[in-house]
């Protein structure tokens, strides 16, 4: 029926949480973007395409689950430049990076040399991208309209109006 919405059930909504502050996403948010790319694509290109979040729990859950084992790899390889980087950002006023640049560097440097990750270049995540996917495309995805009828024949002879065209002020 049209009137009744299914709401998933509580069980289906039971992730674990990530706790952290927003110093702590912003100290890890280059890292995080190249070493989560495919999921949170995945999730966001879900979301645009169905319209309904409902229908992209499970892409979320990886999501969830990609910045779960992110945030584990740091805290197991690198914990202590991280914390330091964290802990500059949080008390440098404005949570600004330009602050906290050596810190950043030990960050990365950790990073690299026991994760083998490298920092992504200013601007990498931000560009287009296409996401290969094996989710189905739905029915509609743009979500446009039907197209109208188009008007029908007018039969027989127009006669101008009555009193002028609606135009009349624009044309002298």
């Amino acid at each position: 029926m049209p009137g009744i919405v299914e709401l998933p059930t509580l069980e289906d909504l039971k992730v674990e949480e990530v706790k952290v502050s927003s110093s702590v996403l912003k100290a890890a948010a280059h890292h995080y973007g190249a070493q989560c790319d495919k999921p949170n694509k995945e999730f966001m290109l879900c979301r645009w395409e169905e319209k309904d979040p409902r229908r992209c729990l499970e892409e979320g859950k990886l999501v969830n689950k990609c910045a779960l084992d992110f945030f584990r790899q740091i805290k197991r390889h690198c914990a202590e430049p991280f914390t330091e980087y964290w802990t500059c950002i949080d008390y440098s006023g404005l949570q600004l990076f330009r602050h906290c640049r050596k810190q950043q560097a030990k960050f990365d440097e950790c990073v690299l040399n026991k994760l083998g990750w490298v920092r992504p270049e200013l601007g990498d995540l931000s560009k287009v991208t296409k996401v290969k996917t094996d989710r189905p495309l739905p029915d509609n995805p743009y979500h446009s309209r039907p197209r109208p009828e188009p008007n029908p024949a007018v039969e027989g002879d127009l006669k101008p109006a009555k009193h002028g065209s609606r135009l009349f002020f624009w044309t002298m």
